[in-house]
């Protein structure tokens, strides 16, 4: 783990380095993040909320950064990364704070007939418990960090309609952060 987080640092400074954001939603971060969050406080997120982070975004958020300047955070896909704060943004009801420490509904691979009534059936059901915003798309879309249930550690994607969310390929959110962060280096412009 330490050398993968060394590597994306060095990535990240890299991207920033670059002249002028290129990729779809930089220029509200300009590839700047905040700074890493302390043991404790990470520790006293998790305690409040009754999780236990995955260990690779635990890493990054206490060892590269964590948050930043932007309106939507920090160096990241799309608008950036949310501070950890900011987990409750994909709510559909107001924020509980068990919410983190539930099983989030939805499978990789699984083919939904109707996201919201499968997932959420009943009036205060929550279909995106169990995940951690991780960043602003655009449209109302997210990037979210499955906590619990059994795609724990990968990051998703909220999409309107029937069909639900939409699972990056990455096992886990450093592999999606690196990815992005190949596609910044490698001047694409949008990310997938």
């Amino acid at each position: 783990m330490p050398a993968r987080l060394a590597r994306v640092a060095v990535k990240l400074r890299a991207a920033a380095s670059r002249s002028g954001p290129v990729m779809f939603g930089a220029d509200a971060h300009l590839f700047r993040i905040g700074p890493a969050l302390s043991e404790d406080a990470v520790v006293g997120f998790e305690e409040r909320h009754g999780v236990t982070l995955p260990p690779d975004y635990r890493g990054f958020i206490t060892t590269v950064g964590h948050g930043g300047p932007g309106r939507f955070g920090g160096a990241g896909p799309f608008y950036g990364l949310l501070p950890i704060d900011d987990w409750d943004w994909a709510l559909r009801g107001d924020p509980d704070i068990t919410m983190l420490a539930q099983p989030f509904p939805a499978e990789p691979g699984r083919v939904y007939d109707d996201w919201l009534a499968e997932a959420a059936p009943g009036e205060n059901d929550e279909p995106y418990r169990g995940t951690l915003a991780l960043g602003h798309q655009g449209c109302d879309d997210l990037s979210l960090l499955v906590l619990g249930g059994p795609a724990r550690g990968r990051v998703v994607e909220t999409r309107p309609g029937k069909q639900g969310p939409r699972f990056t390929p990455d096992p886990d959110f450093l592999s999606w952060y690196e990815r992005w962060l190949d596609a910044v280096l490698a001047g694409e412009r949008h990310f997938r």
